[in-house]
C-alpha cells in the first residue's frame, strides 16, 4: 500500500509540472527593448563571429505595440551620433513567439525577439542570431 501511495504521488508531482511548463508562454516584457543597444557579436550555425573593433549600435522606441529603430555611434564624451532614418517595425506574437515585422518601401522580413531582459537582447533574424548588450 505503502509503494501504492507512494507512485500517486509520483504521477500527481508528474502531472503538476507537465501542466505548468506546458501553459508556460513566452512572458517577455517588451518595453524593455527601449533604449540603446550594442551588438556584442552574431552567431551562425553554432558559430559567433566577433565584431571586434566595429562598434554597431541600435536606439530602440516602442509604443504599445508598434515602434521604431534607428542606428546610433556612441561617440568618446558619452553622446551618440544618430543616423538621419528609422525603420519602423510592429510586435507580432503568436504561438509563445514575438517577432518585431519590419517593412520598408524596399524589403519586408521578420526579427524573432529570442531573449530580452535588462541586459541583454538576442534577436534572430533569418538564419543569424544577433546579441546584444544594453548600453548603460
Amino acid at each position: 500500500m505503502k509503494y501504492l501511495n507512494y507512485n500517486i504521488k509520483k504521477k500527481y508531482i508528474f502531472l503538476f509540472f507537465i501542466f505548468f511548463s506546458c501553459n508556460n508562454s513566452k512572458k517577455i516584457d517588451t518595453s524593455l527593448l527601449n533604449g540603446y543597444w550594442i551588438i556584442d557579436h552574431v552567431s551562425k550555425n553554432n558559430e559567433a563571429f566577433e565584431l571586434n573593433d566595429i562598434v554597431l549600435a541600435d536606439f530602440y522606441q516602442i509604443i504599445d505595440s508598434s515602434g521604431w529603430r534607428t542606428k546610433v555611434k556612441p561617440l568618446i564624451n558619452n553622446t551618440y551620433q544618430v543616423a538621419n532614418s528609422k525603420v519602423f517595425f510592429k510586435l507580432f506574437r503568436k504561438n509563445k513567439r514575438i517577432s518585431l515585422i519590419i517593412k520598408t518601401p524596399w524589403d519586408k522580413w521578420e526579427e524573432e525577439l529570442i531573449k530580452l531582459d535588462s541586459i541583454s537582447l538576442i534577436l534572430k533574424i533569418k538564419d543569424k542570431i544577433y546579441h546584444y548588450n544594453r548600453i548603460k
